[in-house]
Parts: C-alpha cells; structure tokens; sequence
C-alpha cells in the first residue's frame, strides 16, 4: 500500500493519534491545533534569521496545527500534505485566510513556484518517509522553492538503529502496534546521511540542534542573497 493511501486510512480512522499521540492526548481538534504555537515559535527563534516574512511553506501540515502558528508570522502560509482527508480536516475547523493547503505526492513539491519561499518548515514528517529516495528528493526540492538566502528548519530523526526496533519493523502488520506499522512507525535515518541529501541538493547546512536524537533539527540556506 502506497504512503498516500496509508495516510488516508490513518486521517479516516484517528487522525491526531497518527499525527502526535502524545501532544494529542485528551484535546480537540481545536486544542490540538492551537498547541502548535510554541514549538513554531522556539523553531523560527532558533532558525532566525530570515530573509522576509512574505511566504512559508509547511511539508506535512496535516490538521494545520503548525500551519496556523506560521500564519501569524508570514503574510501568506502553504501547506503541503499526502492525505487529502487531512486536507479537508484542516479546512473544515477554518484556517486562517492568508493560508492556501495543497495534496502533495509524497516526493515532491510540484505546483509550488520556484524560488518563492522565506521558509520551509517540516515536523514529524520525514520519519513517517520509507523511501529514502523521496526524502532526497524532498531536499532538492526546498532547494528549488526557497527564496536565495531562504531558511528550511526541518526534523529528522537519527537515532542510531537498535535491535527492538529492527525486530518490529520485521513483524507483519497485523502483529504489531498502530504507530509501529508500515506508514506510521518512526524510520531512524544516519544522520551522515541527511548530511549528504543536504549537500548534493546544493543547500548550505547552517546550524544543526539535537543530532543523533528523535529531534534532530537542521537549519539549511538556499545560497545566495
């Protein structure tokens, strides 16, 4: 099954769950949404600073719980997700109206304009990424939508592989937790390799925060001014 029609089903059946389980817990869709702002807010001072506020782009926006955060920040927000269920989700509780969601193909950002992008942001959503082939082509990418001198912060998760995990991603669905099959389990990434997508997209890693953990941020420039 496909990343785009496992999203479908997990969107369908318990969207937040799927997205944070933890963060989720107890909220409405509204709450959960609202909870966004503080970790939007630690991200951009972190990845600060940027060449403008006029337009960011989210990969994996889902319900539009960091989408709304960046909308009180940039003059205009787009969201990219693979679920288009998740899509309608967001718009049906009301995003704000400087905000545009688009279904993405889970590999690229195509229908996006070249070069016209402040910032690019993703979190929790290269982990969900089997193929690592569409996370190299995710960076080339925001290496083509980003302003020059525009600013990507995006988390990896570069854990090192342990024996638990090898063993659960080798059991049958069926057998295992929700959020340990295929489509929703964590896929840890050597973080030597992130570093290579990086670079071979031809974007200038800047900053790094918490390498070799579950929340591996990455600050990357589009070179130029």
């Amino acid at each position: 099954m496909s990343a785009d029609r496992r999203w479908e089903r997990f969107a369908r059946e318990d969207p937040l769950h799927y997205i944070d389980p933890v963060a989720a817990r107890g909220m409405s869709i509204e709450q959960f949404v609202a909870s966004g702002e503080p970790l939007v807010a630690s991200a951009l001072d972190w990845a600060a600073p940027l060449p403008g506020r006029e337009r960011a782009l989210e990969i994996g926006c889902g319900v539009g719980r960091f989408t709304t955060a960046l909308a009180s920040r940039f003059a205009r927000v787009d969201g990219v997700d693979v679920s288009e269920t998740m899509i309608a989700l967001a718009g049906s509780i009301g995003m704000p109206a400087n905000v545009r969601l688009h279904v993405g193909s889970g590999h690229d950002l195509a229908g996006l304009p070249g070069a016209a992008f402040d910032l690019a942001f993703s979190h929790l959503v290269f982990q969900h990424i089997a193929e690592r082939s569409a996370i190299a082509s995710y960076l080339h990418e925001v290496a083509r939508v980003l302003t020059p001198g525009g600013v990507a912060a995006l988390q990896f998760d570069t854990r090192p592989p342990s024996a638990a995990t090898t063993l659960l991603h080798a059991l049958p669905d069926p057998l295992l937790p929700r959020l340990h099959r295929r489509g929703a389990r964590r896929h840890r990434l050597p973080a030597a390799q992130v570093r290579a997508w990086v670079a071979d997209a031809g974007l200038d890693l800047t900053a790094e925060r918490g390498p070799g953990s579950a929340e591996h941020w990455l600050r990357l420039v589009r070179p130029g001014s």
